[in-house]
């Protein structure tokens, strides 16, 4: 594994993550939390999560099948890739038509609860956000390619311009949400725009190499077998907020709560797919599974020496970090309870976010779809059901609900694993686990302390940092002592 690109990849994924984060401070302070964000956000979500899931899923199949046998040339790989992307367009854009059509049921879908005032604005906000879709889609595309011609930066930081358009536009006097809107819009396309020249420069392109007989047999059950594999988290986040839309704000705090723990996540996530999964699809291909296996275990080590402490942060300094985030003009201090509160809910369901978007792909490789497939249709469905009996309970019982789901898909994606690379979870792996729960265990003894002899600073807005930054020294320390961090920088 090349450290060196994943660190690279971190930096990029933290720099337009961290503009995302600016995105949401400057968008909670305009607007709060109010009917008319939770339209944006069920239609940005419909965007932002359903079709960004269908862009991964094909941006995972582009690597998968570029280090195929039958694209062994250069020229076979362009071919290839031009032939998707022409394909694969025309199917994005019939569907984006029959939703023009449908829009207004799909908006009463999305938002049950919405009062019949406000249905016009949802379906006028469809009207303006649906091109994003095939923008979305092709970005995707060629952010699979880029990484599977070793150029990680530049995808890492592709939602670099769409955050800074955004960020621009909430700084307009008296913006409204459908302005907003249009420039979310135009923010999709800059995820292509920005990768474009490289792209080119890799000798690809977008239509020229398309040859119109090309075959891509296969794909389409593939295709849609990772996208319902990617869309666990997505969906049951939408089904979530669909539940409570009829309580004012409700969505929009599941939104800002869900969207926090994804972003955070997804840094060291996305970052460690887009390095490694070429890597691992090509060792794959060649047979080599016991380097497949031993990197599956160094991933899983990582993964959980940043995780554990992750959860931990939020469970102790939740309220503090939505504070310090959030809480300006609009935001009030309430909000910042209820989300700080979803936030820690939904972070403890990492485990079914690090298999998602990272360890599913070595399942994918063996087309081992029913472990993923069937566990996403059954944790969708349970979702839906659960929620018809906890929505009137309060977004707490609904978010508990799904961590719980999340945590038990996790579980059956690491048995599957077992299946394609052997056994794993064993010595040398356990060994380090352990280690590492062990080091967060010291580190929330030394939260405790500092709530007993500094509980003024421990719930202080800013001063927080200090006590935070106690446990996360004691936390590498302990690492440092049980040679396990080490290991972590030495490979």
């Amino acid at each position: 594994m090349n450290g060196a690109a994943y660190v690279l990849v971190v930096l990029g994924i933290l720099l337009a993550k961290g503009l995302g984060f600016l995105r949401d401070i400057v968008f909670a302070s305009v607007f709060g939390a109010t009917s008319h964000t939770d339209i944006y956000f069920q239609v940005f979500g419909l965007v932002n999560l359903i079709f960004t899931g269908i862009g991964v899923a094909l941006s995972t199949l582009v690597i998968k099948n570029l280090n195929k046998a039958e694209n062994d040339t250069e020229e076979k790989k362009r071919a290839y890739v031009s032939g998707f992307i022409v394909k694969t367009s025309l199917v994005i854009i019939g569907v984006t038509a029959l939703m023009y059509v449908f829009s207004k049921p799909i908006a009463m879908f999305l938002l049950p609860g919405l009062e019949e005032e406000l249905i016009p604005l949802a379906v006028k906000i469809m009207y303006i956000m649906l091109p994003s879709f095939l923008f979305v889609v092709v970005a995707y595309i060629i952010s699979g390619v880029l990484q599977n011609n070793r150029v990680f930066f530049i995808s890492s930081v592709m939602s670099l311009p769409f955050n800074v358009v955004i960020i621009a536009s909430l700084f307009v006097k008296n913006v409204d949400i459908v302005t907003v809107g249009i420039v979310t819009t135009i923010g999709w396309f800059l995820h292509i725009a920005i990768q474009l020249p490289s792209f080119y420069k890799k000798g690809y392109s977008l239509v020229k190499h398309y040859k119109k007989n090309q075959s891509l047999k296969g794909n389409n059950t593939e295709i849609l077998y990772i996208f319902i594999s990617n869309m666990m988290f997505q969906i049951c986040f939408m089904i979530d907020k669909a539940f409570v839309s009829g309580e004012s704000g409700a969505a929009t705090t599941i939104n800002y709560a869900s969207n926090l723990f994804v972003t955070i996540s997804s840094v060291f996530v996305v970052a460690m797919s887009n390095v490694v999964f070429p890597s691992i699809s090509k060792n794959y291909e060649e047979g080599n599974i016991d380097y497949v296996r031993d990197l599956i275990k160094y991933i899983i080590t990582v993964m959980a020496a940043i995780f554990v402490p992750f959860i931990m942060t939020v469970c102790c300094f939740g309220k503090n970090i939505i504070s310090l985030l959030y809480e300006r003009g609009e935001f009030t201090s309430e909000l910042t309870t209820s989300t700080a509160i979803l936030f820690a809910v939904y972070t403890l369901g990492a485990l079914g976010y690090i298999c998602q978007e990272l360890l599913n792909k070595v399942l994918y490789l063996d087309s081992k779809y029913n472990y993923t497939v069937i566990g996403t249709i059954l944790v969708v469905a349970a979702k839906f059901i659960i929620n018809f009996f906890l929505a009137d309970f309060g977004a707490v019982f609904v978010s508990l609900s799904t961590t719980v789901l999340f945590i038990l898909y996790g579980l059956a994606i690491l048995y599957g694993l077992s299946r394609v690379v052997g056994k794993y979870f064993k010595g040398e792996l356990l060994v380090n686990l352990l280690k590492i729960l062990v080091s967060a265990l010291g580190a929330i003894a030394v939260y405790f302390i500092c709530l007993c002899f500094m509980r003024n600073m421990t719930s202080d807005k800013i001063m927080f940092i200090i006590p935070l930054g106690l446990c996360g020294v004691v936390y590498i320390g302990l690492l440092y002592v049980s040679g396990t961090l080490k290991k972590l920088i030495k490979r």
